[in-house]
């Protein structure tokens, strides 16, 4: 087997998520929707190419390329990009070795100086082997059940607590149109407390709304009270099978009435009726554990072609930081984290 990629035609891509539609990994994130929002919001030109083996397509792969200063770099996806992952759809039996080989022709002939690549069925031997890095780190994930009851059985004590307080309180989860706008309005006036920074746009966040909801690809929910505040508000994607957690935030006021517990259990609700079978937090926490979720490792590949790209990825991965700390200096460089 000798893998290469072929572009793919302006006819072939309009036909994309036909083209993917048979491919039992593909998630809501390997959608045009999607792709369409990053090309948007992280000014990413995106490619898209079939994987051939001897002229015969044995899978798709596609990817936004942004430029930095002199750094040609192509994501699929980018950690920044608030994507849980891309990365290529594959038939069975397609050797992970021979796609990575043709991953590192591609970037030869892009001209690339990075590439970084997160999807869970990726080889670890073979990514190791042509000199990808790699950073781990973890995730929630949750079975849903159209029987309610034996969802609630798995969560604790205080968990179910927190649900039958809230609703006892006169709480309920509504759909919420301006979600994308709460989520962001909120969770940026919490950190602020910290004086730290919302890690999104308010565009980004609406963005995703406007690109995803006509296509039936999220929930938008918020938890309302009687008086008709919104005192929390979530952003869900779903496709196939499977439901992400975007980002959700709530009120300080109001939060002991716990809106945070009945807005997840409202979406498991919702995403189980709908025959959607899991659940994936995209995080880890004390908070995600208590709903009965089990710890999954996720892997994201990195690849430099460069030494200058090396040491620039290097001071950017210590941007980061400094951002996620929520100091002073992370103010003055948030405007560029962000993008």
């Amino acid at each position: 087997m000798s893998l290469t990629l072929e572009p793919l035609t302006p006819a072939q891509i309009v036909q994309w998520d036909s083209l993917i539609a048979a491919f039992p990994r593909r998630t809501v994130y390997h959608r045009q929707a999607w792709f369409n929002c990053l090309a948007e919001m992280q000014q990413a030109e995106w490619k898209y190419w079939a994987v051939t083996d001897s002229g015969r397509t044995v899978g798709y792969f596609s990817g936004g390329i942004i430029q930095r200063g002199p750094f040609r770099i192509l994501g699929s996806p980018l950690r920044t990009w608030r994507t849980n992952h891309i990365g290529p759809l594959l038939h069975p039996g397609v050797d992970g070795a021979q796609f990575v080989r043709a991953v590192d022709e591609l970037a030869r002939d892009e001209r690339l100086s990075m590439i970084e690549i997160e999807y869970p069925g990726m080889p670890h031997a073979a990514y190791e082997a042509a000199g990808f890095s790699c950073h781990q780190t973890w995730t929630h994930q949750l079975s849903l059940s159209s029987d309610l009851q034996e969802m609630m059985k798995r969560m604790t004590t205080g968990r179910r607590y927190g649900v039958r307080k809230a609703k006892r309180s006169g709480l309920e989860v509504v759909d919420c149109d301006d979600a994308g706008f709460r989520v962001h309005d909120q969770l940026s006036r919490a950190l602020a407390r910290k004086n730290a920074v919302c890690p999104f746009t308010a565009d980004f966040s609406q963005s995703i709304v406007r690109h995803l909801q006509p296509q039936n690809l999220i929930f938008t929910l918020g938890v309302r009270n009687s008086e008709g505040q919104i005192l929390a508000a979530g952003l869900f994607p779903h496709d196939n099978g499977t439901v992400y957690l975007w980002e959700c935030s709530s009120e300080l006021v109001g939060r002991d009435l716990h809106p945070n517990d009945l807005l997840h259990w409202g979406l498991m609700c919702r995403a189980a009726q709908q025959g959607i079978a899991d659940y994936d937090m995209s995080g880890y926490g004390r908070f995600n554990k208590a709903f009965g979720a089990q710890l999954v490792a996720v892997h994201r590949w990195n690849k430099c072609y460069s030494i200058s790209a090396r040491c620039a990825r290097q001071i950017y991965e210590e941007f980061l930081k400094i951002n996620r700390r929520g100091n002073v200096v992370s103010r003055l460089f948030s405007p560029v984290l962000q993008r």
